[in-house]
């Protein structure tokens, strides 16, 4: 397959093809899964991520289940939201138990704090490598929508109004723009990345939308109460399918198109010559080392020793 949606369901994970006009799907032979949230797709050497927060883990395999083994398995409590820089080979995750954001490599190593502040409830988290952009949903009770650069710097609200439970986020780099749906004002929206030029795409028969994610010109999301998978045109909000009904239990998805990042590159290709963590600023690069340590930076030159402590945002 080519194209296929990856679809956390609780205790178990299904892939549902996108070639096949009936969308037929399959389970995963994954062991011990207990209450999946959040699933991500690494291109180049075909990884599936998945968050569970009933066993506090990240855990990843390939796709005929092979080689599952955890990622990160400390300090986590409810990862809700997961996205995956696939130059640069960062897993990002949010916490709505320690209530932060964190990024390591994608076998879990050099793990870094880069957000810890002013989060009350982070979920949906969502990259775009080639732009240098971090974004993140926040359900708490001042509900938001932020964005940042990759290492967390640069933060700013986009959305703060008229924003309530914004469970999904989807990007579209190409015209730069975000999707997002709100599972409690039953509405997808969309802006800029700047949070300019929002309007609804649709809000019709949207109960409790949850998993949001995107593909070509597509738009797909799970929805808790009507126990459906939809999809939807992304420029327009019409043309709506219904993928699978019923289809209970679902959380968070994945649209995959594979090798869709062979040969796209950024300074950050190769770890860009960073020592442990590289950020692609959109511009530029910027190396970071694990929580606890930092790089001294002289003369523009990245001088890999860490020494010191740093202070996430």
């Amino acid at each position: 397959m080519e194209e296929f949606l990856l679809v956390a369901r609780s205790t178990e994970m299904r892939l549902i093809s996108l070639d096949t006009q009936d969308y037929t799907d399959m389970v995963l032979p994954l062991k011990g899964l207990r209450h999946v949230l959040a699933v991500d797709w690494e291109d180049t050497d075909g990884w599936i991520y998945w968050t569970d927060d009933e066993k506090r883990v990240i855990e990843r395999a390939r796709l005929n289940g092979s080689e599952q083994k955890p990622v990160i398995t400390t300090q986590i409590i409810h990862p809700d939201g997961l996205a995956i820089d696939p130059i640069a080979s960062n897993l990002y995750w949010t916490d709505a138990g320690t209530d932060r954001i964190e990024v390591s490599k994608l076998d879990g190593s050099f793990r870094r704090v880069i957000v810890s502040k002013h989060l009350q409830e982070p979920r949906a988290i969502a990259v775009d490598p080639l732009a240098g952009f971090l974004f993140w949903s926040d359900w708490g009770k001042q509900a938001k929508i932020e964005r940042s650069r990759l290492d967390g710097s640069e933060r700013i609200t986009l959305i703060s109004e008229g924003v309530s439970w914004p469970n999904g986020i989807a990007l579209d780099p190409a015209s730069q723009l975000m999707y997002w749906c709100d599972g409690k004002l039953d509405k997808i929206e969309v802006s800029s990345y700047t949070g300019t030029q929002r309007h609804v795409l649709t809000s019709s028969n949207l109960p409790h939308t949850f998993g949001f994610t995107i593909l070509n010109n597509d738009l797909y999301w799970t929805d808790w109460q009507r126990r459906v998978i939809e999809k939807a045109d992304k420029d327009t909000g019409r043309n709506r399918v219904t993928i699978k009904d019923p289809f209970s239990d679902a959380n968070g998805l994945k649209a995959v198109r594979r090798w869709r990042w062979k040969g796209v590159t950024n300074g950050c290709t190769g770890s860009g010559g960073c020592g442990e963590l590289c950020f692609w600023m959109g511009d530029s690069v910027k190396c970071g080392c694990r929580s606890g340590t930092f790089f001294l930076e002289t003369l523009h030159i990245f001088i890999n020793f860490c020494f010191s402590p740093v202070t996430p945002n």
